[in-house]
């Protein structure tokens, strides 16, 4: 299947009411007494605007910007937080979520479904400019949230500052780019962002080294827009365009670890994914602080990939979202949400590939092999949803929150009603206590369900989520908070047993699941230039195969997870930041030995022992920043030095078989295979 990951291992980078504005004069009052002396009074008049623009940054998200070696991107701080860690090691990959799938996340931008949200190295795709807001929520998410078993990614981008227009360059060893901002008018303002990568300038085009010769420089782009018109002072109209891309490509000759292993793998290799999307939105704030939004997206995808000889994937997908939503407080104590999603998606696909039956519960890929398989055709997936939810107030001390999601999948023929409850209680003025709970669904992955090589009555994975919450204020500056969870996963994508051409599902519902642990954060809000948190986890997760009763570890089971993030402003010019990760090794499968390749005799297979049973090495990486602003000839600039991996430690992210022409079923070699490496970063931004 598709080898992209191979560049990523060879060039081994990583690389956020209403609002009131109050005017006060004096003035003379006039005296009707000529006995009594005039006053002079305070008249106070108030001028507010319930479509108020979001133009600032929250709190949370300013202390994720300034995360050390995230390069200001919020998205990839959340691997600084608790129970997250990477899927596919330092080398990029989407975030893992409390022992879930990556899979089994979903991503909203502005209240709509997104699908791409990370490039192919794990960066983020939004400049740090557009943000307002960023929000995991790792388990047990209210019922405006839907498509997702494991977690969900919430941003929320700022609304355009209406000011001078202004512009912003930026630039270091990683990408560069530029943001425009400005008003039009009165009540018309925009902005604009566009980033690209530059890690191509740190790779040499057409050398061969080990097999390996680059054919396109790894490269990514990504672009966010803006405009809003204020409409009166209750209505809010917004335009929101966004885009991102990631292509590249290598050589793999018979020289190449890939290629000695499997000869199919000799050829190109190269991928090209991108997407480009458009929304409009429109918001009414009425009386009892009610609140209407309409949103409709439209997203335009390609996933393109070749690999070995001739072969290819090609993927199109065109997507349209609508949301309604409304808000009101009602009765005394309430406040009441309701909604409705609908979404559909057409894919066009084209295929021809040798195809390996996998999934992460799979050991050993190779043995799945499948007949070479060519085929086209299109997939239709619509999805509606309703889903309400309501706040209530009990008393001073407790608040219940009850909701439901009720879901249709078309392409599945599946319906849902999912129940979702959170009951909060403040024990002490200190003290806050959280008990929640809910029942969540997804679509299967779509490269599943493909007629010829997958199962197209694929079934959707579920879960029941439960979370324990504890929350305690320990002064003015520090708080704690502990949360214990579980989850149970259910109807899960099993392989079958390898019987293409034989009219038999080759993926099947047969694989359940747990996830539980506790985390630990304690936190220190800003005080004399010091800030940060330190979070301490402990996680346990497994999958169990349905038909033999068998329970495995799952392969990103990672028992212990540790991250101190400390930040210190010095003084108005200089600020510093370090950023310290500490895991366990997570799980692997082991090579035992090898074999002959039964489709190419002269070459030899890697052999694998029990499914995750290795544990890689313990895990430390430590990145420390300091940032220095000033202006230069009357412009505000920052400078932004930083170490990555700044010990040089060598992380162990797997091991693989490494061919040598001397092999043979007793002599062959294992290799370790290591994650980032030191890496020295300089970065510049000019606002002018």
């Amino acid at each position: 299947m598709p080898k992209s990951t191979f560049i990523c291992r060879k060039i081994n980078l990583c690389l956020f009411t209403y609002i009131a504005t109050i005017s006060i004069a004096n003035g003379q009052q006039e005296n009707t007494s000529s006995d009594t002396p005039s006053v002079a009074d305070e008249v106070i008049e108030v001028h507010g605007r319930k479509n108020q623009p979001y133009t600032e940054v929250s709190q949370t998200t300013k202390e994720l910007l300034n995360v050390a070696g995230i390069a200001s991107d919020p998205l990839a701080a959340v691997y600084s937080l608790p129970g997250v860690v990477y899927a596919g090691g330092d080398d990029g990959g989407q975030p893992a979520v409390r022992g879930s799938s990556p899979d089994d996340n979903a991503f909203y931008v502005d209240d709509i479904p997104v699908n791409y949200i990370f490039h192919l190295f794990g960066d983020s795709i939004f400049n740090e400019n557009v943000i307002r807001d960023f929000d995991l929520k790792a388990a047990a998410f209210g019922s405006e949230y839907g498509n997702a078993t494991g977690g969900i990614f919430d941003v929320q981008l700022r609304d355009p500052k209406n000011k001078d227009i202004q512009t912003t360059l930026e630039a270091s060893m990683i990408k560069t780019g530029f943001f425009v901002e400005g008003g039009i008018s009165e009540n018309q303002a925009f902005y604009f962002s566009y980033r690209r990568s530059l890690i191509h300038l740190f790779l040499e085009e057409d050398e061969e080294e080990d097999g390996l010769k680059i054919l396109k420089h790894p490269i990514s782009d990504d672009y966010q827009g803006k405009y809003q018109w204020l409409i009166g002072d209750d209505q809010k109209l917004t335009v929101t365009v966004a885009g991102a891309s990631d292509l590249g490509a290598i050589n793999l000759s018979a020289a190449s670890e890939e290629g000695r292993i499997d000869p199919d793998n000799i050829g190109e290799t190269s991928f090209n994914n991108k997407f480009n999307s458009q929304s409009l939105s429109w918001q009414y704030f009425g009386d009892h602080n009610s609140a209407l939004k309409v949103v409709l997206g439209h997203s335009q995808g390609q996933r393109k990939e070749k690999y070995g000889t001739g072969q290819f994937l090609n993927l199109e997908d065109q997507e349209v979202n609508l949301r309604l939503q409304y808000g009101q407080d009602w009765l005394t104590d309430h406040r009441f949400f309701v909604g409705a999603d609908w979404q559909n998606i057409d894919y066009d696909y084209q295929y021809d590939t040798i195809p390996y039956f996998c999934t992460e519960h799979t050991e050993d890929c190779q043995s799945q092999r499948g007949l070479r398989t060519q085929d086209r055709g299109k997939l239709s997936r619509g999805t509606s949803a309703v889903f309400a939810k309501n706040l209530w107030r009990i008393n001073q001390d407790w608040q219940l929150e009850l909701g439901f999601r009720a879901e249709r999948q078309d392409s599945t023929k599946q319906s849902f009603i999912h129940p979702r409850a959170q009951l909060t209680w403040l024990a002490t003025d200190n003290l806050t206590l959280t008990a929640k709970a809910g029942t969540y669904s997804r679509l299967p992955n779509i490269l599943n369900t493909f007629t010829k090589i997958g199962n197209p009555k694929l079934k959707a994975p579920k879960a029941t989520h439960y979370v324990l919450g504890a929350d305690y204020q320990l002064s003015d500056l520090w708080n704690t908070k502990v949360e214990v969870y579980y989850k149970d996963l259910s109807d899960l994508a099993r392989v079958a047993e390898n019987q293409q051409g034989n009219n038999q599902p080759l993926f099947t519902n047969d694989l359940s699941g747990s996830a539980y642990g506790t985390e630990w954060v304690l936190k220190r809000e800003q005080q004399d230039g010091w800030y940060g948190w330190l979070s301490v986890s402990w996680s346990k997760s497994d999958r169990t195969d349905d038909i033999t009763g068998k329970t495995t570890e799952y392969f990103l089971d990672t028992p212990l997870l540790a991250n101190l993030v400390v930040n210190y402003q010095l003084n108005e010019r200089w600020d510093f930041g370090l950023r310290w990760s500490v895991r366990s090794g997570q799980r692997y499968t082991p090579i035992t030995g090898i074999r002959v390749n039964p489709n190419h005799p002269d070459n030899f297979l890697p052999v694998y022992g029990a499914l995750n049973s290795g544990t890689l090495p313990t895990y430390s990486r430590l990145d420390v920043q300091a940032n220095y602003k000033r202006k230069f000839w009357g412009l505000d600039t920052e400078l932004t030095f930083a170490i990555l991996n700044a010990t040089d430690s060598a992380n162990i992210s797997g091991y693989y078989y490494e061919p040598d022409d001397n092999d043979s079923v007793d002599n062959y070699r294992v290799t370790g295979e290591n994650g980032f490496e030191v890496f020295p970063s300089i970065g510049i931004k000019v606002t002018f």
